[in-house]
């Protein structure tokens, strides 16, 4: 086994250890990248669009991120199995309105937070490994913060080290990825949800 097998299959291992349900080493021309998935942040217009730091549009479109994710050879898929479903979607309000971000952490998106940190960690030591181009891409939007800064702050991102775009965001079809890598994903159901996070290797 070559070297940077031995070590793609050392951060799966890690990766499963943290509490990952699923860990796959998959190609990166296996990565999906669709124009329409990044549209679904307009249509229905998403609550974070324009407001949070890792939300379209502060991040490269689409078709600029498939030409970096052209530029990795392999990647590595990661899912976290969660029974929490109906605490972990936006819920609509009495008056019709979409629920704010405090009104959603309280209750729960723990799975979420728990796959940024997986993600979080295992970019760590990729880059300790030699993957030194090594970046991660987590489940859905980042929570590090109960309301995040925005654009117009002067102090910026008050967690830049940890904060993370999703796959999502950037334009990648999840369910399309998941599939070719033989990690099947449906959407949410009233029982439980996987969310999906992305390594991207050199």
């Amino acid at each position: 086994m070559a070297k940077s097998d031995l070590r793609i299959s050392a951060l799966i291992k890690e990766a499963k250890r943290l509490g990952a349900t699923d860990a796959k080493a998959i190609s990166a021309r296996d990565i999906f990248v669709d124009e329409r998935v990044r549209f679904k942040c307009l249509v229905p217009l998403c609550h974070n669009y324009g407001r949070h730091l890792m939300c379209p549009p502060d991040l490269p479109s689409p078709s600029a991120f498939r030409k970096i994710v052209d530029s990795y050879h392999r990647a590595i898929l990661v899912q976290l199995e969660s029974d929490v479903d109906l605490a972990d979607r936006p819920k609509g309000r009495l008056d019709g309105k979409t629920a704010g971000r405090s009104e959603r952490t309280k209750g729960g998106n723990v799975a979420e937070n728990r796959l940024h940190a997986i993600i979080n960690n295992l970019e760590a030591l990729a880059f300790g490994k030699g993957f030194y181009l090594a970046a991660g891409l987590i489940g859905s939007e980042c929570l590090l913060c109960e309301e995040c800064v925005g654009r117009h702050d002067p102090g910026g991102c008050r967690h830049p080290f940890k904060a993370r775009p999703s796959m999502q965001a950037l334009g990648i079809d999840v369910i399309k990825t998941s599939r070719k890598a033989g990690l099947p994903l449906e959407f949410s159901s009233n029982g439980s949800v996987r969310w999906t996070g992305l390594l991207l290797l050199d």
